[in-house]
């Protein structure tokens, strides 16, 4: 039998520059206080801020965070106050309302099932993919207050934080990629020192972390690749790196013993980049486990609206609804500028949805610039945009095009994904 994941604090706040530097200053304080005190015991046992961590009750992660002033749960930094003797008033942000990008709502059972698959199988490996905008980052996230609760170590990568220079080559690529899970572990660089000549890329990769960066891994450790769609674009790389994910995926169901049964992989990636691959080529097929993120039910929505504070009948919820298709991303833009201009109605934002003074106008403009970009592409979708009934197109523009969250598949045939991509798009293409 399973265990369901405890019900868990939604809200959070930020520390104050001037509450990060007090938690600064009182973790240093600590580190030197416990070190001299085992000096004089002739304890050689080292004291790192990890162990501030738990002795405070969360997570590292957690820890840092809350110093470099980025939002965490309030019971967390509440944990982290009292553990130095300090009043939480005075280390965050006066108003500790939750903000819109605290916001979040389940879609059952994805996310007891990700959590599941983490907390209980070691050496799990989950990929969550969904097209652009789909909330992959915010799952992801909402994930890992989950597991820290549980004192779960997490590391989190953005492949967005690489700049053009690291995907020149596999070698530059592997030696960014060492280097900066290192340093969110706190860990000097020793490539120099590690990294053997004619060993390989992947096999000196695969040695830093296994003899350096995961030696003494005694706890789980959930490593989150965020955008990992990125990497995919990189044909000279791709290839290669999807083969060291799959290799450790194999170290850690086939070791026993190992550190490697320690880490949990997480690999979060868009969908929409398929569009620009070989139809029968899949980054990572057959590994691991997959969860792919649909969009909200109506019930969903309505306990969105409900967080926004906004005062809705059933039927302007129906009505969102209706324009967005569910997506997320589209209900959290109409919410969050609706409640930026108060003076707004929904049926003005509903009316004027598909035009230039619409919220959605960048984000739809990005996906007509990617739709001009491919001319095959962009004929099929405008069949379909003009037809009041689900139509037939060639099977790789209908894959392509439901990669990218444009449309969705019914008994074989293709419509729009919602009434705003129709509207916008059925007279510009």
């Amino acid at each position: 039998m399973t265990s369901e994941p405890r019900q868990r604090e939604t809200h959070s706040v930020q520390a104050t520059p001037q509450g990060k530097r007090r938690i600064r200053e009182h973790v240093d304080k600590k580190i030197l206080q416990e070190r001299r005190q085992r000096r004089d015991r002739q304890d050689e046992t080292p004291y790192t801020q990890e162990d501030v961590a738990n002795q405070a009750g969360v997570a590292i992660d957690t820890l840092k965070r809350f110093w470099n002033g980025i939002r965490v749960r309030r019971n967390s930094a509440a944990a982290i106050a009292d553990f130095f003797g300090l009043e939480l008033a005075e280390l965050i942000e006066p108003s500790g309302d939750p903000q819109p990008s605290d916001f979040y709502v389940e879609r059952p059972p994805l996310e007891s099932q990700c959590y599941e698959t983490i907390f209980s199988q070691s050496g799990a490996l989950i990929r969550v993919k969904a097209p652009h905008r789909m909330g992959k980052t915010r799952f992801v996230e909402h994930l890992l207050h989950q597991l820290q609760e549980e004192h779960y170590r997490s590391v989190t990568l953005s492949f967005r934080d690489a700049d053009h220079a690291v995907f020149s080559d596999l070698q530059t690529f592997l030696k960014w990629f060492c280097i900066s899970v290192g340093n969110s572990l706190d860990l000097p660089n020793q490539l120099e020192e590690r990294w053997q000549d004619g060993l390989g890329n992947n096999s000196n990769c695969t040695n830093y972390f296994e003899t350096y960066l995961w030696a003494g891994l005694d706890t789980p450790l959930v490593l989150v690749l965020d955008d990992v769609d990125l990497v995919f674009e990189q044909h000279t790389i791709a290839d290669d790196f999807c083969k060291l994910l799959r290799s450790w995926y194999d170290r850690a169901r086939r070791v026993r013993g190992s550190t490697w049964r320690n880490l949990r992989l997480v690999i979060a990636h868009s969908t929409d980049i398929y569009g620009a691959l070989d139809i029968n080529y899949s980054p990572l097929a057959n590994v691991g486990t997959v969860f792919f993120l649909r969009k909200f039910y109506l019930k969903e929505a309505i306990k969105l609206v409900q967080q926004y504070e906004l005062h809705w009948q059933a039927n302007q919820v129906e009505q969102m609804m209706a324009l967005t298709g569910g997506n997320p991303y589209l209900i959290h833009e109409a919410l969050n500028h609706l409640t930026l201009h108060p003076e707004m109605t929904l049926e003005q934002l509903l009316c004027n949805a598909a035009t230039a003074i619409s919220p959605y106008h960048n984000y739809l403009g990005e996906l007509l610039s990617t739709l001009q970009q491919n001319s095959n592409l962009a004929a099929e979708f405008n069949k379909i945009v003009n037809s009041a009934t689900p139509i037939n197109v060639e099977s790789d523009a209908a894959f392509q095009l439901h990669s990218m969250g444009l449309v969705e598949i019914e008994a074989g045939a293709v419509v729009p994904a919602c009434e705003l991509y129709r509207r916008y798009f059925r007279d510009r293409l």
